[in-house]
């Protein structure tokens, strides 16, 4: 990874490559757009490890996801599958569409993420 990185929140037992939405409680849990109050207009980042405080989330930069998620190039959104990223807007009623970044490798999960602060929830 190289980018923005904090290390706050308190967060245990995460699983790096992960996306996670930044809580009201004050705590990452994985981000899913089938959720307003886990990827609507939360904080978004990735786990960099087990532990937010010790090894750190990345806000913006290119990060290794644990998961593959697109083509090079595919822009990328926030997945209905906890803490994911894939390359088409999902499109169930009440699902959020935000776009998270690009894919810069099509087979090691490679990408550069830089959340948007603008998401749109699916009226079906």
């Amino acid at each position: 990874h190289q980018g923005d990185v904090v290390f706050f929140g308190g967060t245990t037992s995460m699983n790096a490559g992960t996306i996670y939405a930044y809580g009201a409680n004050g705590a990452w849990q994985s981000a899913d757009a089938d959720h307003n109050n886990l990827s609507g207009s939360g904080l978004l980042g990735v786990a960099l490890g087990d532990e937010s405080d010790n090894d750190g989330m990345l806000l913006r930069g290119t990060v290794t996801l644990n998961h593959d998620c697109g083509e090079v190039g595919d822009v990328l959104y926030l997945s209905t599958t906890a803490g994911r990223a894939q390359n088409s807007a999902p499109s169930g009623n009440g699902d959020i569409v935000r776009v998270v970044g690009y894919c810069l490798d099509a087979s090691n999960g490679q990408i550069w993420f830089n959340p948007d602060n603008t998401f749109v929830e699916v009226n079906a």
